[in-house]
């Protein structure tokens, strides 16, 4: 009569249920982060166990980006020979390659609604296509070097290129007229992340600085000091308080978004091995960070604790770099 949520502690007897009672078991997901290695390997790691759950090896050379569809059912790889590629994640299967750039594919990114997907390239090129038909559905040049990273907007209104040339750009997806250049670097752009509100860019750069921008004016609001080598990766927290950078001097910075404030560091990576990428949890509660010395580590935002350094060799072997990280809840393997 009813229904009734069980204590993960009460038996079905404990709760009184009796014949003719309809019992649902409700299964969360585990926690995963997508690993892009430069081995040609992406390797999906459990948060909750550390153990390397599954494996997709492309055969198009180093796996230079990763990212998932928002329901987690889907991955794009960028890869060394200039080919992008879609896999299904429950089942592993390689099921569609993108043909169309003529440098390696180094920047990948999924649409919110999860039908297009976006790719940069040392073509100094972006493109936009079908995720299903595989067809390119708009180029982007413009860049005057690599299109180092790509992302959409929350509402998958804008795209969000950062190059080589020291510029970021924001891409009007329907209105192609429509186009801002923002300046501020003195180096290579490496990274962008949009806020969740989708207000706010994150820039990242090889000139050690990192560079928030209001996304309607192209004004800068805040730029962040303090990494001794140039940023290689940033991340913006789903719940809009933190911002991460990684960098070439092996340390993940924590900044608070409000003010630019300086929270704390990261640190564990090799020194001397640059990181390359840093990634929030959905919940806001977890950091994955990799670089050069092979590991995926996992931190806790709260305490700054390390929970996981995930290896993926555990014998002598020369560790693979870790290209890019990405985290997903679900699916159910069967």
């Amino acid at each position: 009569h009813g229904d009734h949520v069980l204590p993960p502690t009460q038996t079905i007897q404990q709760a009184g249920l009796k014949d003719g009672s309809v019992l649902v078991a409700i299964r969360y997901p585990e926690l995963f982060v997508a690993a892009a290695y430069d081995d040609g390997v992406v390797r999906l790691w459990s948060s909750e166990t550390g153990r390397c759950d599954r494996e997709y090896r492309s055969q198009n050379g180093a796996v230079l980006a990763v990212d998932l569809s928002s329901n987690g059912m889907l991955m794009v790889t960028g890869c060394m020979d200039g080919t992008a590629s879609l896999w299904k994640v429950t089942t592993g299967k390689h099921e569609q390659v993108f043909y169309g750039h003529k440098g390696p594919v180094v920047a990948v990114a999924c649409s919110p609604e999860g039908t297009k997907m976006a790719t940069g390239s040392f073509d100094r090129n972006a493109q936009i296509w079908d995720m299903v038909t595989g067809q390119s559905l708009r180029m982007l040049p413009g860049h005057r070097g690599t299109v180092t990273s790509v992302r959409f907007s929350p509402d998958g209104k804008l795209l969000g290129t950062g190059s080589e040339d020291g510029t970021a750009k924001l891409w009007h997806i329907e209105y192609r007229d429509k186009e801002l250049t923002l300046h501020g670097h003195r180096g290579v752009v490496t990274s962008l992340a949009f806020s969740t509100c989708g207000t706010r860019l994150a820039t990242g750069s090889i000139d050690t600085s990192a560079i928030i921008w209001d996304v309607q004016t192209g004004q800068r609001l805040l730029q962040l000091q303090g990494h001794k080598l140039g940023i290689t990766s940033i991340a913006l927290s789903a719940d809009g308080n933190s911002i991460a950078t990684a960098s070439q001097d092996s340390r993940v910075y924590i900044w608070r978004a409000e003010d630019g404030e300086f929270r704390g560091a990261l640190k564990g990576h090799s020194l001397g091995m640059k990181l390359r990428a840093v990634s929030f949890s959905p919940a806001s509660t977890l950091i994955a960070s990799g670089g050069d010395d092979g590991t995926v580590r996992l931190w806790s935002v709260a305490s700054g604790e390390c929970r996981a350094v995930l290896k993926a060799y555990l014998d002598s072997r020369r560790a693979p770099a870790v290209q890019a990280v990405a985290f997903l809840p679900g699916p159910l393997f069967t």
